[in-house]
């Protein structure tokens, strides 16, 4: 039975099957096939719902299910096969190649050999040859004529890879099929078979690969009757094997009648009158008739391009929310397709929630190692197969995790604590690491926050006893996921309509399944390899727990994911060269294509234009009365240009610029509104005008007494609130480094936030680079060591260091390599004495009657004429002014730390300082430029007279100590401003705004 999209083949075959029970048939001798889960799934409840009987035992399945049963039913029972899902395949292919000897693969491909994308292309490699009937002897024989030597290799892998699964009793899905067609070969199963079934109903049959199509064939040969639907012009699993032959390998059984559905049911005149134009490029062999339009409105077709993807998005989302706002659609009857589920729908699902657009993604479009909730578990594993002690990234991650359930307030508080009962055992972000490993660090420190660590080493120590007892790892795992309240909080989250929770519950089941599986793997080691095994999943899994969809927003999927389905109105959007059709998998080491059953082929682009061409038909023959297609006309490469199928639907593209005009959501009308009330400038009464609606919009509640537009109201406004006081208690001694007093004086509210807060970002790769100059300035200058000796140590770092691009890579490394070399030319040839290397120093004193600690490291210390003289190495490419020298704080610091007797371990009695001096490694000739400061011996008031006294730096102290005892932290702009990270919210550079990030 053909028929195009709309034709009604699925309603026809749901009712052939109704019909036949309605005569007396069962279920369980009719077997209905689709092409998906989802799609059995759906066929079974609309037959349910036209039989008036329960049925026993239905076979409403997929091909693979079918051939699953019959292998389990008619097959040797002594074998207890398991099945082998995508990604298990995929890393248990990994595994293998990984123990192959390092010749195994010709020369000019071993160092692809070990990627993952390898991995991956053998995967689908090893499936299509079975998808076409091919062992290894026969694929090896082909290669070898061909003169493939790589394919050749394949075949041999081919080969060791059935012999492990074998072993291990495991099938992959198209080894599965295989396996039942050599099945139905014997006699008895044949003579069983054709009593069994009294018929096999097969929908979308132009999405069986040729092996399934000839098991189909094969049963049809039986006498089984065989009632098949297609249409091959919708042919979208071509990736997974599918190539078009299926509906000509059935004609072709003797007897074969072929019946054509003309009338269409779906398309309105004008999305019909479209897809017949796009249809003249697509393959017209074996093509069922064009259906007619459905009757009713002549509908609309539009195509689009805009100035960028966000503005294709906006004006999108301003389309859908006419839809439903004005015309009176439901959110449900709406759809949104892109061609990758990738990296297109989590961007759009962003999108359009932020635009107010509810919108519905199905749920395994992840792999499962990307699921939040397993990778809480399996972090939580690995920390148990470590004995309980993470390091102290994982206790980070633990502790925000739901295992643990703190936010970043409880662990800064939690963090003070631990500092305040162990002054002496390093900062709280150290003790924080430690106290999972080290729980006796909590002893004596109370709060909420202290008894939830508590209990989650606890609950570490509890999984890693049951693997040191050697047990299972799903043992472990269950007492991590039944010690805390976490399952109790998704089961009510559920209950309640979350989606979120119950995505997180069907991808623990997920995974629960899966340890149960693999019930081989004891003790600590199995729980690595199982870890290891779903980390390395990069492709989502194909469960039988897809989350059903509530229809309660937009639905955003894929064209594979929209065959089947139906809405009246359809955005396919992203229609862009390179992104669609998407060419870029051409020149493939293993291509899969190539495979046929008769010959190994060369690479043709043709063939998959075909195929994204197909799978655009698809994606617009979903809509029932409108559809828009749209792309994003940019400038930049390929994907800049919108797509030639844009062009194929004879309709000339409008271009659109700029992005919509009205507000998308509520808070753009709230923050519109506020601008407006708060502008001194607009008139009077449209600002009062403005405050009414405000005030209206502020008091709205819904049946539960909640405010949806809190932003209204001007109590949650920042800019009106109070400024805060010291809120914390003046510490008894204030501490202080060099660089912290310099920052501190330049901006104290930069200070502030980044030395008291910790709201500073994490440090850059130009900090990670200093660090490591001078841990090899430090060899240097201890060893002696040369530049030959230095070169060769940095060698050994280098790729530690993070870098976002190779080039930015190649241009540091010769950077440092010269600065390295610069200060080993110094390190030789400097004549003063070297008293240490990374000293660290602390000091007291009293400035203003408060107790002041100093603290910090050299970099050198020297001795010259009977002086202590401080070096301190720069890496970075700024470099102060001469008249900036006298009062840099860093150096003055280091100086009164001298003559307080910091350094009386390395010089007894010697207290004067001679002139400190800086040394930039990136500037010079052959040695580093220096920049010195005067001595505060020779020189304690550079600038004048003294305020407090006896030195400059006393001065200095002196005002650092009255803004911390001041608790007001005023923004000052200074030369940090061009770096600072809080710019955006600063009053000092924008005085005008009045809320942070505004």
């Amino acid at each position: 039975m053909l028929g195009g999209p709309g034709s009604g083949k699925t309603l026809t075959l749901v009712e052939s099957v109704a019909a036949r029970l309605a005569a007396g048939g069962s279920l369980e001798r009719i077997v209905v096939l689709a092409s998906s889960r989802s799609a059995a799934q759906l066929i079974r409840r609309e037959i349910a719902r036209r039989v008036d009987r329960a049925q026993v035992s239905p076979r409403v399945t997929t091909m693979h299910g079918f051939s699953l049963g019959l292998l389990r039913d008619m097959g040797d029972p002594e074998q207890d096969l398991r099945l082998l899902r995508a990604p298990e395949q995929e890393f248990r292919i990994r595994e293998l190649m990984a123990g192959l000897p390092e010749d195994f693969w010709p020369a000019d491909i071993r160092e692809a050999a070990p990627t993952r994308a390898f991995a991956s292309q053998m995967r689908e490699l090893l499936s299509r040859a079975r998808h076409h009937g091919l062992d290894p002897v026969l694929m090896e024989r082909l290669a070898l004529e061909k003169g493939d030597a790589l394919l050749a290799r394949a075949a041999r892998f081919f080969e060791q890879y059935l012999t492990v699964t074998d072993f291990e009793g495991t099938l992959d899905y198209a080894e599965l099929v295989h396996r039942t067609r050599l099945l139905l070969l014997e006699e008895d199963v044949r003579r069983s078979v054709s009593s069994r079934f009294d018929a096999v109903v097969a929908d979308d049959v132009q999405e069986l690969d040729p092996a399934q199509a000839r098991l189909l064939a094969d049963l049809a040969h039986l006498g089984v009757p065989v009632h098949a639907f297609a249409d091959p012009q919708q042919r979208t699993n071509s990736f997974r094997g599918a190539t078009g032959d299926a509906p000509g390998i059935l004609t072709a059984v003797p007897g074969a009648t072929t019946w054509h559905l003309r009338d269409g049911f779906r398309n309105s005149s004008s999305v019909r009158g479209a897809l017949d134009v796009l249809c003249q490029r697509l393959d017209a062999a074996g093509a069922p008739m064009p259906p007619t339009p459905a009757p009713g409105a002549p509908g609309l077709v539009t195509c689009r391009t805009y100035d960028d993807e966000p503005s294709e998005l906006a004006h999108v989302a301003q389309q859908l929310r006419h839809a439903v706002l004005t015309d009176g659609l439901d959110w449900s009857e709406l759809a949104v397709i892109v061609r990758s589920g990738r990296t297109q729908l989590p961007v759009m699902a962003r999108e359009f929630s932020r635009y107010g657009v509810p919108v519905e993604v199905a749920g395994d479009e992840v792999p499962l190692a990307g699921q939040m909730a397993v990778q809480v578990l399996l972090l939580g594993l690995a920390t148990a197969a470590n004995g309980g002690r993470p390091d102290p990234d994982q206790t980070h991650r633990l502790f925000t995790s739901p295992l643990c359930g703190m936010d970043s307030i409880a662990i800064r508080r939690l963090g003070r604590a631990l500092r305040a009962a162990h002054p002496d055992a390093g900062h709280s972000s150290q003790l924080l690491g430690r106290c999972l490993s080290e729980p006796e660090l909590l002893d004596g420190v109370g709060g909420d926050e202290a008894d939830l660590v508590r209990s989650l080493a606890d609950l570490l120590r509890g999984s890693a006893a049951l693997l040191e007892a050697a047990q299972p790892a799903q043992e472990a795992l269950w007492a991590l996921w039944d010690g805390t309240p976490w399952p109790e909080q998704l089961r009510r989250a559920a209950l309640g309509g979350s989606r979120r929770a119950n995505h997180d519950l069907d991808a623990v089941v997920e995974l629960f399944d899966l340890a149960a599986r693999r019930d081989d793997l004891l003790g600590r080691a199995g729980a690595r390899a199982f870890a290891a095994e779903i980390a390395g999943q990069d492709i989502p899994a194909d469960t039988g727990r897809e989350l059903d969809l509530v229809g309660r927003g937009v639905r955003l999927l894929t064209a594979h994911r929209a065959h089947g389905g139906q809405w009246r109105r359809v955005w396919v959007v992203g229609v862009n060269e390179g992104r669609w059709p998407q060419l870029a998998r051409r020149g493939l080491l293993l291509d899969p294509r190539r495979l046929s059953a008769e010959a190994i082929h060369s690479s043709e682009v043709a063939g998959q234009l075909g195929d994204e061409r197909r799978l655009f038909h698809v994606a617009c023959s979903r809509a029932v009365e409108q559809l828009h297609v749209s792309a994003a006309q940019g400038v930049e490469g390929e994907s800049g240009r919108a797509s030639r199928f844009l062009h194929e639907l004879g309709i000339e593209p409008e271009r659109v610029h700029g992005r919509p005009h009205q507000r998308l959501t509520a808070a753009s009308l709230v923050a519109d509104l506020r601008q407006v009330a708060t502008d001194p400038t607009r008139p009077e009464s449209i600002r009062r005008a403005a405050a009414l609606r405000l005030a209206r919009l502020g008091a709205v509640e819904d049946a539960d007494g909640f405010r949806p537009f809190t932003a209204a109201d001007p109590h949650t406004w920042w800019g009106l609130r109070e400024t805060s006081g010291a809120a914390a208690p003046l510490p008894e001694t204030i501490r202080l480094s060099g660089s912290r007093l310099g920052a501190l004086l330049a901006c104290p509210r930069h200070w502030f936030l980044s030395s008291r807060v910790g709201a500073e970002a994490g440090r850059a790769t130009r900090a990670s680079l200093g660090d490591v100059v001078h841990i090899l300035a430090q060899q240097a200058a201890k060893h002696g060591l040369g530049i030959e000796e230095v070169t060769g140590e940095l060698d050994k770092v280098w790729h530690k260091v993070p870098f976002e691009a190779e080039w930015l890579s190649a241009s540091e490394r010769v950077a440092i390599e010269g600065a390295l070399g610069r200060f080993c030319e110094w390190n030789e040839t400097n004549p003063h004495e070297l008293l240490g290397v990374e000293e660290k120093f602390s000091v007291a004193l009293e400035v203003q009657g408060r107790s002041v600690e100093l603290n910090g490291t050299v970099d050198r210390l020297e001795l010259v004429d009977g002086r202590l003289k401080v070096v301190d190495i720069k890496t970075g490419k700024h470099m102060p002014e001469n008249k900036d020298m006298p009062g840099f704080e860093q150096l003055g610091v280091y100086q009164l730390a001298a003559q307080l007797g910091a350094f009386e371990h390395l010089a007894p009695g010697v207290r004067q300082v001679a002139p400190p001096a800086l040394l930039f490694l990136r500037h010079g000739e052959t040695l580093p430029e220096v920049r010195e400061q005067a001595s505060i011996d020779d020189v304690p008031a550079p600038e004048g007279e003294l305020v407090v006294g006896p030195t400059w730096v006393h001065d200095k102290l002196a005002e650092a100590v009255a803004i911390i005892d001041s608790g007001e932290y005023d923004a000052r702009e200074c030369s940090m401003c061009r770096f600072c990270q809080f710019a955006d919210s600063c009053p000092a550079l924008h005085p005008s705004k009045n809320e942070v990030g505004t």
